[in-house]
């Protein structure tokens, strides 16, 4: 007969679940976005040379403005998991950590033929949701990293290019 490990078989754990789903489906989003973006430069750059040397600064600052808003997408999500899932599991501990408590009586004894080794799992809930959190904080600094630094990459093209232009 299998047994419900306290902490770990509970709602808390489920929405880790969901949690985790959600994290792994925007950054493999984020990936192949990269990915499509490291591919088409070419033609990014093309774009971005020609909005320049149209003499339609606002028609730039809009297009970068799209660009970035692409490249955002999912961090608020997570931001949100890097917070939230560590606090997830933390409710999972406190709620496993109860149900032990209170098998364990007035006395806090084990009963007779307990096995005290199986209660530390209760801990497996705030594992997970750190290595949730963890995920998630890594795809979104890299996330961030890269918008960051493609931005700055189109901002200096463009000084560039005006800069040619006025001479």
């Amino acid at each position: 007969m299998k047994t419900a490990i306290p902490g770990v078989n509970g709602p808390t754990t489920f929405l880790l679940f969901l949690l985790s789903i959600a994290v792994v489906t925007v950054i493999f989003d984020r990936g192949r976005y990269w990915l499509q973006w490291w591919r088409s430069r070419k033609v990014r750059r093309q774009d971005w040379e020609r909005i320049l040397s149209e003499g339609n600064p606002s028609g730039a600052e809009r297009l970068l403005e799209d660009w970035d808003l692409e490249m955002r997408f999912g961090e608020p999500l997570l931001q949100a998991a890097t917070v939230l899932a560590p606090l997830l599991g933390l409710t999972g501990t406190v709620l496993g950590l109860m149900e032990v408590l209170s098998v364990l009586g007035d006395r806090l004894l084990l009963p007779p033929g307990a096995n005290l080794a199986g209660y530390g799992k209760v801990m497996l809930s705030t594992a997970l949701g750190l290595i949730v959190s963890l995920i998630a904080s890594a795809g979104l600094f890299l996330n961030q990293w890269l918008r960051h630094s493609q931005r700055l990459r189109l901002q200096r093209l463009g000084r560039r290019l005006t800069a040619a232009a006025g001479r």
